[in-house]
């Protein structure tokens, strides 16, 4: 299971550059609903990095981050997410933690689990993103986990 999830993550972190990368080239950077999304997908992305850490989660409003705000706290995420792939063994996923935004039963699941929920929730934003730079008249792109594997598991392209 842990080569398995570090190829999830690995998969994730490129999927997310290639996405940046096609967004940041179409010239539709100030759309608010992509920017949305790819505030909440960051948001939820550093909160369970908080979580895993064992930090406290504060919850605030803040004003609609930009593209280049975004990218970059994005690219932050997966800095860290691979990091912590790095020293993932049977142990450390196999440790649980309480996800404070399910309160009542507490929500307590495994840390393979929380890396699964992030890659996952990722992914089904992401295809609305690109659904959206479609609707917007820019070619989307094709980050499926196989494209990845057949393209022999290239690392993320962030610039």
């Amino acid at each position: 299971m842990i080569s398995q999830l570090k190829d999830l993550l690995a998969h994730h972190a490129w999927a997310d550059a290639v996405f940046l990368h096609a967004w940041g080239a179409s010239g539709t950077q100030e759309d608010v609903e992509l920017r949305t999304r790819m505030a909440h997908i960051t948001d939820v992305q550093e909160g369970f990095l908080k979580v895993l850490k064992g930090e406290v989660l504060a919850v605030h409003e803040r004003p609609l981050p930009g593209f280049d705000d975004l990218k970059a706290r994005c690219r932050a995420s997966h800095e860290v997410f691979a990091a912590l792939a790095r020293g993932l063994d049977d142990a450390a996923l196999a440790r649980t933690v309480r996800v404070p935004w399910f309160p009542e039963p507490p929500c307590v699941i495994s840390v393979a689990d929380v890396l699964m929920q992030v890659c996952l929730h990722t992914q089904h934003h992401r295809g609305q993103n690109m659904t959206r730079l479609k609707v917007l008249g820019v070619a989307p792109k094709n980050v499926d986990y196989i494209v990845w594997l057949w393209k022999q598991k290239p690392e993320p392209r962030w610039d």
